[in-house]
């Protein structure tokens, strides 16, 4: 049942950002809802199926994308992998660290994600500019998304809050 849950989230969740967020890209890169959520399952979630979520949404992002099938997918799995091995190191409880996390994960992924496209040629100048933007408003917007995302915790089988 838990994956279900974790399904319709995600899909709710690629919704608001194809249909909604999508505006904000002008503004240097807007927020990635999905590697929040990504990052949230990593963190609270089971940790052997962090990696396995991670993957499973980044294919969701990467069935809409343009680039290259499947590099959501082992960007995501691969950062959720680590978080769910350091999260016990992290202080999970203070508002900061999500903020923190997000900013760091989503900087690693989408700078993985540009020097994958600089290995195949494709055009990565623009997409440095992208990776810091899209992770300031990771970062902003962290703790009020975890925040929803707790109200699911049940649904989603993840640890309640800390603190």
């Amino acid at each position: 049942m838990r994956w279900l849950w974790i399904i319709l989230v995600g899909v709710g969740l690629l919704a608001l950002d194809v249909g909604v967020v999508c505006e904000l890209r002008g503004l240097g890169g807007g927020p990635d809802l999905m590697l929040l959520f990504v990052i949230f399952l990593a963190l609270y979630g089971p940790m052997d199926d962090a990696p396995i979520s991670g993957w499973l949404l980044g294919l969701a992002k990467d069935s809409l994308s343009t680039g290259s099938f499947g590099l959501y997918a082992v960007l995501y799995m691969a950062i959720a992998f680590f978080l769910s091995r350091v999260r016990a190191d992290i202080f999970l409880e203070y508002n900061i660290s999500h903020a923190v996390n997000a900013a760091v994960s989503t900087l690693v992924v989408y700078l993985g994600a540009c020097f994958w496209h600089w290995t195949q040629d494709l055009g990565f100048a623009g997409m440095a500019p992208v990776a810091l933007g899209v992770s300031l408003w990771n970062a902003a917007l962290a703790p009020p998304v975890f925040y929803v995302l707790f109200r699911f915790s049940r649904l989603l089988d993840v640890a309640a809050r800390p603190g």
